[in-house]
């Protein structure tokens, strides 16, 4: 299988049997033992990295001499096929570094891999008890990153930094529009698929509970059918599935996800029809993804290349903007709240457009619709996923039993509130162009 080539899997002497286990699983001992495979020299100090994230919750901070790392532990439980992220994680710095060598860009600093002792990019520690796939990779020094906008105090350097992002998306998409997009596989089969969301809908709406039940609707790809066939299933009591379908309050939000499908697939028919490209983009390009240089203030990389696979880089702007411009979060309950603000979409869209060089007409042309289809697709999801029984995005003991009825009302209203502002978005992107 060509994904293994890129892999160390062997049998090393002395490895611990338990590299399967849950984040408080390995002593401090185990994790010097991985970071010993890789090649680095000098004394080695490890300690959880503070900063982690959600998904990767096997994160640590290495010393090795003066130098510094981060270790990674692929979280299996959301990436089923690890090779596939290491896969794209690899073609996406390879292509930023064959492409910083003709077109520089100064400050940009993509992800360095260390390889294993074996010269391999990545640590494959797999056995009978399932996949263990780790990483170390190069710190990226006077860096730093932000959860939200909302951290920058000053106004002004909100906006500011809203551009600096946009200008990372632009930088990021230029130097890997070189990579062939079938030489890489998804690492989230399904992922941004939206008639695959769609079709999850509309099986939950018909109230199937067995996939013989959903059988006309499941993707005929095994892969895709075995990951995903189950949440094309309501999981709730029928009492509680029939309240959840008929609430009033929701009826609204139903009625704006069943009329909006086929603009909901405007970027998918795009990119069938040939009328836009279809490169390798990111699939995350939140804020907190991007690193600023802690001196001058600019953008200096993208990071988290877990979900790279192949559409188009009006996905990653999308949900960007969409991310950006919401000034009320996902979980606000009061939705006379949910606007966009106006000033940072402008922002995020001058940095972009006043720095992208590999972008078309047509896919400009479709840059405010996008941010759109990207809202009401997320909003689909939300809305599927409560009303079949909160089994994609799971609900914490802390959280309220009706999250993801929230979290879709809020999307789907900012859906409303983008379109609105969308004559205004052509406008002020028409005159960049």
């Amino acid at each position: 299988m060509k994904d293994q080539l890129l892999s160390d899997k062997a049998v090393i002497k002395g490895r611990p049997s338990h590299f399967t286990g849950a984040y408080e699983d390995y002593s401090i001992g185990d994790i010097i033992w991985v970071v010993e495979q890789f090649q680095i020299a000098g004394d080695i100090h490890v300690a959880p990295f503070p900063g982690r994230g959600n998904i990767n919750l096997h994160t640590y901070e290495v010393l090795a001499g003066a130098d510094e790392y981060l270790l990674q532990k692929v979280n299996t439980d959301v990436f089923a096929m690890p090779y596939r992220v290491m896969n794209g994680m690899a073609c996406s710095i390879k292509a930023q570094r064959n492409s910083l060598i003709t077109n520089p860009v100064d400050g940009w600093v993509p992800i360095e891999l260390v390889p294993t002792k074996a010269g391999k990019a990545f640590l494959d520690l797999t056995d009978d008890h399932g996949w263990s796939v780790w990483r170390l990779m190069v710190r990226i020094p006077e860096s730093c990153s932000f959860k939200s906008l909302s951290e920058i105090e000053s106004r002004n350097e909100q906006l500011r930094m809203a551009s600096e992002v946009g200008r990372g998306l632009a930088i990021y998409s230029d130097l890997t529009s070189s990579i062939k997009p079938q030489s890489v596989e998804g690492s989230l089969p399904g992922y941004r698929d939206t008639g695959l969301y769609y079709r999850q809908f509309h099986s939950v709406m018909n109230g199937n509970r067995s996939l013989g039940d959903a059988a006309a609707l499941l993707p005929d790809d095994p892969i895709l059918r075995t990951s995903m066939g189950p949440h094309f299933l309501v999981a709730l009591p029928e009492e509680e599935y029939q309240s959840r379908v008929s609430d009033p309050d929701l009826a609204p939000y139903i009625s704006i996800v069943q009329e909006q499908e086929p603009f909901a697939m405007a970027l998918w028919t795009a990119v069938a029809q040939g009328r836009i490209r279809n490169t390798l983009i990111h699939g995350d390009t939140k804020i907190e993804n991007f690193l600023f240089d802690t001196n001058t203030g600019l953008v200096k990389a993208l990071v988290d290349l877990d979900t790279i696979m192949p559409f188009t880089w009006l996905a990653d702007w999308g949900d960007m903007i969409r991310s950006l411009v919401n000034v009320a979060g996902e979980k606000e309950t009061d939705l006379t709240k949910v606007s966009v603000d106006e000033q940072v979409y402008k922002a995020v869209a001058a940095g972009f457009l006043l720095s992208a060089t590999e972008i078309t007409d047509q896919e400009v042309s479709m840059m405010v619709p996008a941010v759109q289809a990207i809202a009401l697709e997320l909003g689909l999801r939300f809305l599927t996923d409560y009303l079949k029984g909160d089994t994609y995005f799971k609900l914490s003991e802390d959280d309220p039993a009706d999250l993801n009825r929230t979290r879709a009302m809020v999307q789907l209203t900012l859906y409303r509130r983008l379109v609105e502002f969308g004559p205004e978005a052509e406008g002020f992107i028409s005159s960049l162009r």
